[in-house]
């Protein structure tokens, strides 16, 4: 089963986990994804929470469409190569009465849900608009709960409060972990080594998902990935796969603009793979109207496109170092901007070629 929001799953190694409280049967299971230890009820819909931190309009200041963050002062030196040694939870349950948001200045948004810090950047307090989810992460311990009212309705199909929630709680505790969580898709090539695909919504990650799978490469994600370090110090990819949102068009070769969830086990039975060890990075870009082409680009660019895309780490000071260090080491990776123009839409072969060019090139 696909798991369709990134904040609900399992790490590898089990450093991250989720729970929810048994006995929260209803609303709390409704939003659950298929974990092992988290349970749904057979008859409930499957959730269609999806990652839209990109399509929202930006607020003054933010350094994501969506995501406003506090600029961090500077932190103890960076631990270069060491492996994450600490693990974290997240818990969800069900709460008749949610606690009041604070009246101070909060410190960051995501979509209808906004955080607030407090003591040296070790506890976050979320809270929604509407008063129907709030939530704590304590960063000292690594824990986050997340609290759902009764009140918050069955049959809504997207709960964008959720998802924020889970979101923050997730990316603040991977931080922690010397980890890195991250709005891109990844993909594994023949070698076995993963590419990610790093961009805004509609910048055309899916697409290049499914046309690289086409032409016989495994994937990881389209959406949502962990970065991270190996006990040897490599950088490794891990992917949180959910349902793709996929162009409506795509297989009649049209571009409609309008996205449908589409489980990638069908795309591709027997094409995932749940971790692999980092080759570089494209970042792609929809020029409908110029030819396929790829060409690399300086390291400090690409690490800004990195930030872009994993903000929330500019938030949390004591780990800012370390998570940007970890990007930084990618950004030093072979880095390509990808434009993608009609003539490989639907064309993994015409893709292929523009990337073999990128490579080849001195």
């Amino acid at each position: 089963m696909i798991a369709p929001a990134l904040a609900c799953a399992l790490l590898e190694d089990g450093s991250l986990t989720f729970t929810a409280e048994p006995a929260s049967a209803g609303q709390v299971r409704h939003w659950l994804p298929h974990l092992p230890n988290a349970v749904r009820e057979p008859d409930a819909p499957e959730p269609d929470i999806g990652f839209d931190v990109a399509e929202r309009e930006p607020a003054p200041g933010a350094l994501e469409p969506g995501l406003v963050a506090t600029q961090p002062e500077p932190g103890p030196a960076p631990s270069r190569g060491r492996a994450p040694s600490t693990a974290g939870s997240i818990e969800v349950t069900l709460r008749e009465r949610l606690p009041d948001p604070p009246t101070s200045r909060p410190a960051l948004t995501l979509g209808p849900v906004t955080g607030w810090i407090s003591g040296p950047a070790d506890r976050i307090t979320l809270h929604a608009r509407g008063d129907l989810v709030a939530g704590t992460i304590d960063l000292a311990r690594l824990t986050a709960t997340v609290w759902i009212s009764p009140a918050a309705p069955h049959a809504e199909p997207r709960r964008a409060d959720v998802f924020s929630a889970l979101t923050l709680s997730a990316a603040f505790l991977l931080n922690r972990m010397r980890r890195a969580l991250m709005h891109a898709a990844a993909v594994a090539a023949p070698d076995g080594r993963a590419w990610l695909l790093v961009g805004d919504a509609f910048a055309g990650k899916t697409t290049t998902t499914v046309n690289l799978i086409s032409a016989g490469w495994h994937y990881l994600s389209d959406d949502h990935i962990v970065l991270g370090r190996a006990p040897d110090g490599t950088v490794r990819v891990e992917g949180w796969p959910r349902a793709f949102h996929l162009d409506r068009g795509y297989e009649k070769g049209v571009s409609t603009g309008e996205r449908i969830a589409v489980d990638p086990t069908d795309l591709a039975p027997g094409r995932w793979r749940r971790t692999a060890p980092l080759a570089g990075v494209l970042f792609p870009v929809v020029e409908t109207d110029r030819p396929t082409a790829a060409a690399s680009i300086a390291a400090a660019d690409a690490l800004a496109r990195l930030v872009r895309q994993s903000p929330w780490l500019l938030a949390d000071p004591p780990a800012a170092r370390d998570v940007l260090s970890l990007l930084r080491d990618i950004a030093r990776r072979p880095v390509f901007m990808l434009r993608l123009g009609r003539d490989s839409y639907r064309d993994p072969e015409r893709l292929i070629a523009a990337l073999d060019a990128a490579w080849r090139a001195p």
